[in-house]
């Protein structure tokens, strides 16, 4: 079979689909068209009145208005949604004094220099403590006091308890 033979047949074939597809379709179509027909209105005679003919046509159902509904929060008992979960806090009650303050939130104040040196720090209720080489603080041990500056070592732990990182923080005696 050639080319020219072959495309005959498919065209023979698409139109005899076409043919077959229309025989089917056409009792579909004109029944649905016979449906729209029924349910078209009838002709409105040109002397009747227009308000006669809107009263005929049922009008809407009007909507009632709905009662607002009011939405009550009560967060007794429930956690702030706007502070972070991820800020941590103290889990551990600290000591009094200078053994209850972290190391961030010392100021040092001056170094006294005579037998041995003695760090003078302000703390954040305002008080000044004495701090020599050894001496604790809530998160850390006092390593060195040096000319301006005291230098602490910070053990870091990890989130099962374990000793993760030792860290050396300096505070520098600021002369204004």
């Amino acid at each position: 079979m050639n080319i020219m033979a072959k495309q005959r047949l498919t065209e023979n074939v698409l139109l005899c689909l076409l043919v077959a597809g229309s025989l089917i379709l056409m009792p579909l179509l004109t029944d649905s068209v016979i449906a729209q027909e029924d349910v078209l209105p009838a002709e409105v005679p040109e002397s009747a009145n227009i308000e006669e003919v809107e009263s005929d046509i049922p009008l809407a159902p009007e909507e009632k208005p709905k009662e607002e509904s009011k939405f009550s929060y009560n967060p007794q008992g429930m956690r702030d949604p706007f502070v972070s979960l991820l800020v941590t806090t103290d889990l551990e009650p600290r000591g009094e004094g200078v053994a209850g303050m972290k190391i961030s939130e010392l100021t040092l104040q001056g170094i006294q220099i005579g037998i041995g040196k003695v760090a003078i720090v302000l703390g954040p209720d305002g008080n000044t403590y004495s701090l020599r080489v050894g001496d604790s603080v809530f998160d850390g041990k006092v390593t060195q006091i040096a000319g301006n500056k005291l230098v602490f070592e910070k053990i870091i732990f990890d989130a099962f308890g374990r000793e993760k990182e030792k860290k050396s923080i300096e505070i520098y005696l600021h002369r204004g």
